[in-house]
């Protein structure tokens, strides 16, 4: 986990017909906005594929001055599918349109952001966050937010953190997180130990 470098890839640049229409399926775009936005992924990304290195790169420049790593791999891993050790067109609208804000309400950013990060650090897919995948997130956002590794003790460790996510959001007492759980807005409002991290 951290490590920058790619494996071997094949380039892919071109799309076929079936491709198109899957994803206009599942973006709901049309086939010539497919082709445009695929046509503009490609003069970005010659070799029709976003490598490990580059999409670090990328994200440093949204965070110049945090720790991005971990969060980075996380990400990365998410977006990669296929495990090919890069990020394709395909891969790459998927995130894209879900954080399109021309496709969001408002009022939606913040689930948005939280179903994301959800769905990132629910390494094992089964829909919950166990407390095993509760623990990178918390060092994750605490990297993005920039908080210094001395102020991450105490009250302020990644262990507390966990055990207050959970007595605060898992209502049924399970000891991990369901999506629904994690994703109720009531549970983040005026949160002043955590939820600041999320949203500032």
């Amino acid at each position: 986990m951290g490590s920058r470098k790619s494996k071997h890839i094949i380039p892919s640049t071109t799309l076929t017909e079936d491709q198109i229409e899957k994803m206009c399926q599942q973006l709901h775009l049309s086939p010539d906005e497919i082709r445009q936005r695929h046509s503009e992924f490609i003069h970005q990304y010659p070799h029709g594929v976003i490598t490990r290195e580059q999409f670090f790169d990328c994200l440093n420049e949204v965070w110049p001055e945090t720790h991005i790593d971990k969060f980075a791999s996380h990400l990365f891993a998410t977006l990669d599918q296929d495990r090919n050790g890069g990020i394709d067109f395909m891969e790459y609208m998927l995130l894209t349109c879900k954080l399109d804000s021309g496709q969001m309400n408002v009022n939606d950013d913040e689930n948005v952001y939280l179903g994301l990060l959800f769905d990132i650090f629910d390494r094992n897919h089964n829909g919950y966050l166990e407390k095993r995948e509760l623990k990178p997130l918390v060092e994750s956002i605490y990297d993005l937010a920039g908080l210094p590794e001395g102020e991450r003790r105490g009250v302020n460790s990644s262990h507390a953190q966990v055990k207050y996510l959970l007595n605060k959001l898992d209502k049924n007492g399970d000891k991990r997180l369901s999506k629904q759980e994690f994703l109720n807005e009531e549970n983040w409002n005026h949160d002043e130990q955590f939820g600041v991290l999320f949203f500032n």
